[in-house]
């Protein structure tokens, strides 16, 4: 019974200590431009920074221990990679394959910072926790390549690939940012979602009593020297802003779909001074949205997954996208190419000569037309892209297929091969293409020229925004789904034709 009271006494405590420092939290201000984002979603654009101008902010960090969490964009994987980003920031490289490998590095009488990648929104490549982790090396080996190293220089245990929206592997991350604290620097294009990533992984502290005493200890003496410190913060020079104290529950940034929300560096600690992370303003990222209409801007952005569409581009065709803000012409006149548009813009499909007059704004579009007037002047090719990786062996026909995975037996010869690419589009998503041609164009005996790889090429305005990569192969879980979806369904029976005489004779009486 006594063990009772005191539990019961010992929550009420907590209770009204959590309830003083809740009232002494003084009501955090918001500007215009925050409460037009929260409530109306607009806002006046902000001039992003450079990296250099992050390595300013880095600069001045009071902490000895510095964590760098650069964001990449799944939507556009690796398009939102900042390519000099170990240079600029002078960041401690990649550990080698060597376990006697030093795991601290200084510069200057200073530790260099360490650098851990988080791939954002992995929700939108496939529906399912499992089959989005089955594409982790493949992420891994895509940022090798993009970072110029081969396998055997160093390793690269140091990424994640998270979700905020579905609370994928964020557990993880905000344990490890927990247990290293100090300064947490998050870093990464505009609209990748840096501070979805916060409000998920900020290591928010438990509801224990012994640290809301000591947070109440801590305010009265904050109070007492409240007037000085002000002062100082104020006659500061320094480009970071005030640190702020610690609260019990700390106003997080706004979460917004439009680029640009965070202006300038939002400091918020944790873990009882024990660290705080950083939520810096977004890079410059150049995004189709731009060249689209105020109205349909926040159609542009991939906030959620879209279930894509496979299409089939005939000889002659061409596939436009975003009523003409993206155009993708075969260039072989005997190619069919088909195209899973993981996108959350229109995909038409029509001939090329229509294509190019509805790109430039000479022909009406028959559907939604979401581009700004006077942008068909600007569209200009953005490359040839060779459709080089060969995919065969995962567009296998179900039978053999499913013998090589049963019987683990080598798959047969065939008289065709599958090439593909990926076509990327920066900040709005990717397109998976895909052509079936002849095994003796690619090996030709002796006397037969051999034929060039399929190509295809992209138009855009201003020629940007598009890149390549090798396929991520997302398609497959779908046509695994709607291959099961229809051995669920069964064969269609056979209806009887004595009944089908019986019905339509009883139609004409």
């Amino acid at each position: 019974m006594v063990d009772h009271l005191d539990g019961a006494a010992l929550e009420t405590a907590a209770e009204t200590a959590s309830q003083y420092l809740e009232k002494s939290r003084p009501p955090a201000q918001v500007c215009d431009r925050c409460h037009d984002l929260i409530h109306h979603n607009r806002a006046v654009p902000a001039v992003s920074p450079s990296i250099y101008s992050i390595r300013e902010y880095l600069d001045e960090s009071p902490y000895k221990h510095n964590w760098i969490y650069h964001l990449i964009d799944a939507a556009d994987f690796p398009m939102s990679l900042v390519d000099n980003i170990y240079e600029a920031l002078a960041i401690q490289e990649q550990r080698s394959r060597n376990r006697r490998a030093s795991t601290e590095k200084y510069r200057g009488g200073r530790k260099l910072p360490t650098i851990t990648f988080v791939i954002t929104r992995s929700d939108l490549l496939a529906p399912t926790k499992e089959q989005v982790d089955s594409k982790m090396e493949y992420m891994r080996s895509i940022l090798r390549e993009k970072l110029a190293q081969s396998d055997e220089d160093f390793r690269l245990g140091n990424v994640h690939m998270i979700s905020a929206h579905r609370g994928w592997w964020t557990k993880k991350v905000k344990e490890e940012i927990r247990d290293h604290g100090g300064g947490v620097w998050v870093v990464g294009k505009a609209n990748v979602g840096k501070s979805s990533f916060i409000e998920a992984c900020f290591p928010k502290d438990s509801k224990n009593l012994e640290k809301i005493a000591e947070l109440v200890e801590r305010r009265e003496q904050e109070s007492i020297v409240a007037k000085q410190q002000h002062a100082l913060d104020l006659n500061s020079n320094g480009l970071l802003p005030p640190a702020p104290r610690e609260d019990l529950y700390p106003v997080l940034p706004v979460v917004s779909s439009l680029p640009g929300t965070t202006v300038s560096p939002i400091r918020i600690p944790f873990g009882r001074s024990k660290g705080e992370m950083i939520d810096l303003p977004g890079l410059d990222r150049g995004e189709l949205v731009d060249y689209v209409r105020d109205e349909y801007r926040r159609d542009v952005i991939m906030t959620k997954r879209k279930k894509p569409e496979r299409y089939t581009v005939k000889p002659g065709q061409s596939l436009l996208l975003g009523g003409g803000l993206v155009r993708i012409t075969p260039t072989h006149p005997d190619d069919v190419v088909t195209a899973a548009c993981f996108l959350p813009i229109e995909a038409h499909i029509t001939k090329t000569e229509k294509a190019v007059e509805m790109q430039a704004q000479t022909r009406i579009y028959p559907g939604e037309n979401i581009m700004k007037d006077g942008t068909g002047e600007l569209i200009m090719s953005a490359g040839t892209f060779d459709l080089k990786w060969d995919v065969t062996s995962s567009h296998l026909p179900r039978s053999i297929a499913k013998a090589v995975e049963d019987r683990g037996v080598k798959p047969p010869p065939l008289p065709y091969r599958v090439m593909s690419t990926d076509i990327l589009i920066e900040g709005c998503g990717w397109v998976e293409l895909t052509v079936q041609i002849r095994a003796k164009s690619t090996n030709p005996a002796d006397g037969e020229t051999p034929r060039s790889l399929p190509q295809v090429e992209v138009f855009t305005p201003n020629g940007r925004h598009i890149a390549a990569r090798r396929p991520i192969e997302c398609w497959n879980f779908i046509a695994d789904k709607m291959a099961a979806d229809q051995r669920k369904k069964g064969r269609r029976g056979r209806q009887n034709i004595g009944q089908k005489k019986r019905v339509r004779q009883s139609l004409n009486a």
